[in-house]
């Protein structure tokens, strides 16, 4: 599928805490230019040069540039190289220490975090933004990172909305809430910046027309059969997505009733993370969720471009052949069909 086309004079954007690019291919969807993107995990550069890869393989058409640095490295240096005044800078600063698994990992806010604030809120005077845009978990407000960014929105005459959202009622196929910010430079941010509720998809949209091919048939685990048995005692259903390895979070938000590992067809699918393809030590996760045919009895590897369908991502993006990175990517963006919708929205307020 052939990539959208910008225009010349396109808005511009800047995204910080990159990863993979998701934001990214909602800014396109959008009609924005992303010029540039920086991200790096100091304490695991290899994975930040394959998500750079990733970014460049996407979005270097476009003419941005794509620094494999520390959102801090770059604030040190006044942002060399990226242009000021952008339509929007964007921010996903890591989530581990406010996610709903906080508290089996143990981890609480730290200095990496007051650290990543000071770097965004540097970002924030540096750079002056028409619009500001951050995601992050539900949780992250109100932290001491995020009174460090929206202190550095009001010194700089911005004013902002927040709010907890789950991308289902966007037409995500997948629950996953998160806090969202909206952030507007000397102008205020009416009340309609986040679109009307959609009717909800269910993840078995992403399936149509999609054959699932023999080779990737699979046995189901104990925990799947039993998830099985006991929605079949209850429900009468035609297939399901089983999640096979991870935690499951359910829509994301830390008191969410929807942490099932099974979804039926019709709801949109649990929350897609990196931990279902990674797991703690840094291994690979193979088929980390399983479809289900509750009429032929058979259970397959879920394909991982259904799996970025169900993450909101555009059939044009290209996903890196490893399962583990591609997952990865998609666990941890915000899914490109909720910002495309949020930032087409900013463009016709402006």
């Amino acid at each position: 599928m052939r990539k959208p086309k910008l225009k010349k004079d396109a808005p511009i954007a800047v995204t910080l805490f990159s990863a993979g690019g998701g934001i990214e291919g909602g800014l396109v969807g959008a009609g924005i230019r992303p010029v540039a993107s920086v991200d790096c995990d100091p304490n695991d550069k290899i994975f930040s040069r394959q998500m750079k890869f990733c970014r460049d393989a996407n979005y270097q058409c476009y003419g941005g540039e794509s620094y494999l640095a520390t959102v801090e490295e770059m604030a040190s240096k006044d942002f060399p190289g990226i242009p000021r005044n952008p339509f929007l800078l964007h921010a996903s600063p890591v989530c581990s220490s406010f996610s709903s698994l906080s508290h089996l990992t143990r981890r609480r806010e730290g200095d990496s975090d007051i650290s990543a604030a000071k770097a965004t809120a540097a970002a924030i005077a540096t750079l002056q933004p028409q619009w500001f845009t951050l995601e992050n978990a539900v949780k992250y407000y109100p932290s001491k990172s995020c009174r460090i960014i929206l202190d550095a929105l009001i010194e700089n005459n911005y004013d902002f909305v927040t709010r907890d959202i789950d991308m289902a009622d966007w037409g995500v196929p997948q629950n996953r809430e998160r806090l969202i910010l909206v952030a507007r430079k000397n102008a205020p941010v009416l009340s309609k910046v986040f679109l009307p509720r959609k009717e909800r998809r269910g993840w078995d949209s992403c399936i149509e027309g999609f054959a699932m091919p023999r080779s990737r048939l699979t046995n189901l685990l104990k925990a799947q059969k039993k998830s099985v048995l006991s929605k079949s005692l209850e429900n009468d259903f035609k297939m399901a997505i089983i999640q096979r390895g991870g935690v499951c979070t359910g829509s994301g938000h830390p008191k969410s009733k929807n942490k099932s590992i099974l979804r039926m067809e019709g709801e949109p699918s649990f929350t897609i993370t990196r931990s279902m393809f990674i797991d703690s030590k840094g291994g690979s996760r193979s088929g980390a969720i399983t479809y289900w045919d509750n009429l032929a009895k058979e259970a397959y590897q879920l394909p991982m471009r259904v799996i970025a369908r169900i993450g909101g991502f555009p059939e044009w993006y290209r996903l890196p052949d490893r399962d583990a990175i591609a997952g990865s990517i998609i666990g941890l963006s915000v899914p490109p069909y909720f910002a495309k919708q949020l930032f087409l929205n900013l463009l016709a307020q402006n």
